[in-house]
């Protein structure tokens, strides 16, 4: 923190927008019935997950193993950070991402009071428990990117149908207040909240950056729909585990999101 908060923030230019943003972009990287966080040491405990970013990302992933080991499936190379979600499955073949870009953001009424994560924070969105019915409205559902859209529902409704140019898309948020103390937590939720106020306060004062993976898939669907390795579309969740280099992110907090201004992933403007 004392490194970040003497930084110079890089002087904005002019006729930039000012939106509080920058992003890894990243591309899948490997698969694996394993989660570092949930199910840590135990190889082949968990559903399938198709990880990006750090290459090394297993069951045994630690926040040393993460910072020592390289290369990234993710633009910029100092972001050794590990992201997974479920696998997504077309009968039974599995549909890898063909991106996934990780922004990192502010809803927070006032964004200079975002500081980055540590080394090592570990966090979770979404419930691969939860099995619920994801009709078209329903909260965090699937939709289809690109021209033409979407032209039709899976044929229990779940699942979008995209038109022939277009390609499955999924947009998960990360809550965005911390605690200020844990890394981590037992159900890896209950050190972090989301902000509804637009103010971080009370048991979580902390700002960090807002998360969000937006993952699309070279997949336009069919009436027969998909599955993920956890169940149903509403299982869907995501998995973060910070290994930035810490210069690298606190300049791209203090320039990008802290002075409202909108980056790409190489941290600039």
């Amino acid at each position: 923190m004392a490194q970040f908060r003497a930084m110079t923030p890089a002087a904005v230019p002019a006729g930039i927008v000012r939106v509080p943003e920058f992003n890894a972009t990243c591309s899948y990287s490997h698969s694996k019935p394993d989660d570092p966080i949930v199910l840590p040491g135990l190889p082949g405990a968990s559903h399938m997950h198709s990880f990006f970013g750090n290459k090394s990302t297993d069951a045994f992933s630690t926040t040393q193993s993460l910072l020592t080991n390289t290369p990234t499936s993710c633009t910029p190379a100092n972001d050794l950070s590990a992201y997974w979600i479920p696998t997504l499955y077309e009968g039974d073949k599995a549909v890898e991402a063909e991106s996934m870009i990780v922004y990192y953001g502010s809803r927070l009424i006032d964004p200079s009071a975002t500081v980055p994560f540590p080394q090592g924070f570990r966090m979770i969105a979404g419930n691969a428990k939860t099995q619920t019915p994801t009709p078209a409205g329903s909260p965090g559902q699937y939709w289809c990117a690109g021209e033409g859209g979407e032209i039709g529902r899976s044929a229990d409704g779940n699942w979008p149908r995209c038109a022939p140019k277009a390609h499955l898309t999924h947009q998960l948020v990360f809550p965005d207040c911390w605690d200020g103390k844990n890394l981590d937590s037992p159900d890896h939720k209950s050190h972090v909240a989301t902000t509804y106020d637009g103010k971080c306060s009370g048991a979580y004062p902390v700002a960090i950056p807002n998360i969000s993976f937006v993952v699309s898939y070279p997949t336009s669907g069919s009436t027969a729909g998909f599955r993920l390795a956890s169940g149903m579309a509403s299982s869907i969740h995501g998995d973060f585990f910070n290994a930035w280099d810490n210069a690298g992110l606190g300049h791209r907090v203090k320039d990008c999101i802290t002075q409202k201004a909108k980056c790409n992933s190489a941290g600039t403007f």
